[in-house]
């Protein structure tokens, strides 16, 4: 299958520091590519740096064959390169529906009115919680709940290849397998690249797995 995202010779981190070297790895639609390690091994760095919200040091990032090397993190998004980040990163004064109404203005999906409300819908089927605090602050969520919202909103963007960094970090044991149920519903409709510490979270979704060690990613 034509690999969706695909790297070569990527290389990265923050200023002249090198946190991860020469990476090269494809990822098709209907892969979930599990990264495990531990702090401070580079896994964050290479979402961010595949999403475009840190610059490459080398290398190249692609997806379905168009070069984004040189893109910004917002036409990295608009092309279906979509990255829930750690910490969730919500907007707490704003409603959950307006957290949502949010991705209408990245022009990739939904940005006429019958589009935009049938992925509101598709969201409140995936999330029913999500559903019932629609008019709640999202300061007013539960961690869960929050995790919840930052995944839909990155579901209204229509995503070819979804990053997750670290998304069961801090939430209690029955929210993490509700969130579980909740990927491998979405497993198969786009490539997914899962950043985790929770081994038996991983393994019930991966379907191939890689450590983090040195800069560089090692087969498991």
């Amino acid at each position: 299958m034509t690999p969706v995202l695909q790297t070569a010779g990527l290389t990265g981190g923050y200023g002249e520091l090198q946190v991860f070297r020469d990476l090269s790895f494809t990822l098709a639609s209907n892969e979930v590519l599990g990264i495990l390690g531990p702090n401070g091994a580079g896994k964050t760095t290479l979402l961010r740096t595949l999403a475009g919200l840190l610059p490459r040091q080398a290398g190249i990032v692609s997806l379905d064959g168009q070069d984004l090397s040189r893109t910004q993190a917002w036409q990295r998004a608009r092309a279906g390169l979509v990255m829930v980040p750690e910490g969730r990163q919500i907007i707490p004064g704003l409603t959950v529906l307006e957290n949502l109404e949010l991705t209408r203005a990245s022009g990739r999906a939904g940005a006429d009115e019958a589009s935009f409300r049938t992925r509101v819908e598709q969201a409140w089927e995936l999330f029913p919680r999500l559903a019932e605090r629609r008019d709640q602050p999202g300061d007013a969520l539960s961690g869960g709940e929050q995790q919840m919202l930052a995944i839909a909103r990155a579901l209204m963007m229509d995503p070819k290849a979804l990053l997750l960094d670290e998304p069961t970090q801090g939430l209690a044991p029955i929210v993490v397998q509700e969130l579980r149920g909740v990927l491998q519903k979405l497993a198969g409709r786009f490539a997914i690249l899962l950043v985790e510490q929770n081994r038996a979270f991983m393994d019930g979704l991966a379907t191939r797995s890689a450590e983090m060690r040195g800069g560089k990613l090692f087969a498991t």
